[in-house]
């Protein structure tokens, strides 16, 4: 089949279309056939459509539409014929391989991510350590602050005044007075004996401020004292009974008992408790 043909083919499809009274646009939009396709079926540029493959389905569904399936077996002769004519396409030559390429060894990258693996859990493991110690600092800076402050005075009743503990008025005293230390000496059984007190040495507790440090006094679950002592402050406490003291600050005060210097009750900053027996010996908790 030549030229010639093809372009009476076309003009014999152009006539069926135009019979049918539908336009190049209408045949378009009725068949997904795109309009310069069409164009080239009915001059007959076979050459114009795209590889032969494609080309075929595009002119058999055209020739379907005009019910002109019987020109399809010429159309196929000349795609067959089109196929034959194109030239190979060339083939690509192997690459040579260069003789003495080794393969790379990726073990050292191995190794390095190993090493960094191990790297990154030690740190996180020192750093959990160290966050672990700040915490704990944290948590017992709290408790010491929260044993400085003070609870609220509790109101007295009219059945029974309340009288501050640890600091007892001597009789006769107005409620303008300032409390007075720890003056036991009015109360009956309590003699006049030496020191601010008026309890004998050896049968006391003393502890002396040597800076701000509070420190919590009790007896037998009776608080005898709850407060800061200030530098200088001075607190005396009977010593009949097992007296319990709890120290905000161990290095800020220095202690007397039964008549014995016992120094600071600890070196360390941190909050202790101390236990005083009546025997003259004593326990640090």
């Amino acid at each position: 089949m030549n030229d010639q043909t093809l372009r009476e083919l076309g003009a014999y499809l152009c006539w069926k279309r135009k019979e049918k009274g539908k336009t190049l646009e209408d045949v378009s939009a009725e068949t997904r056939l795109r309009v310069e396709i069409l164009r080239a079926i009915e001059k007959g540029d076979i050459q114009a459509l795209p590889a032969p493959v494609y080309a075929r389905g595009m002119i058999r569904l055209y020739l379907e539409y005009l019910r002109s399936s019987e020109l399809l077996p010429q159309y196929e002769e000349f795609l067959r014929t089109q196929v034959r004519a194109e030239p190979p396409e060339a083939s690509f030559a192997k690459p040579t391989v260069t003789k003495g390429f080794r393969r790379r060894d990726n073990r050292w990258a191995v190794a390095l991510l190993a090493l960094a693996v191990l790297l990154a859990g030690y740190l996180l493991w020192q750093q959990k350590g160290v966050l672990g110690k700040a915490i704990e600092r944290k948590a017992e800076q709290a408790t010491v602050a929260a044993q400085f402050q003070t609870p609220p005075a509790t109101p007295a009743s009219l059945d029974h005044p309340s009288v501050p503990v640890g600091k007892l008025s001597s009789p006769g005293a107005t409620a303008g007075d300032e409390p007075q230390s720890d003056d036991l000496s009015w109360l009956p059984g309590h003699g006049t004996g030496k020191g601010t007190s008026g309890i004998a040495e050896s049968g006391r507790l003393e502890i002396t401020a040597l800076e701000s440090c509070w420190i919590l006094v009790t007896r037998e679950g009776e608080t005898l004292f709850r407060g800061t002592l200030k530098k200088g402050e001075s607190r005396v406490f009977p010593s009949e009974k097992e007296i319990r003291v709890r120290y905000g600050k161990p290095t800020g005060v220095a202690v007397r008992w039964m008549g014995k210097d016992l120094g600071k009750p600890s070196t360390q900053q941190k909050v202790v408790t101390v236990l005083y027996k009546p025997d003259g010996s004593f326990a640090v908790r």
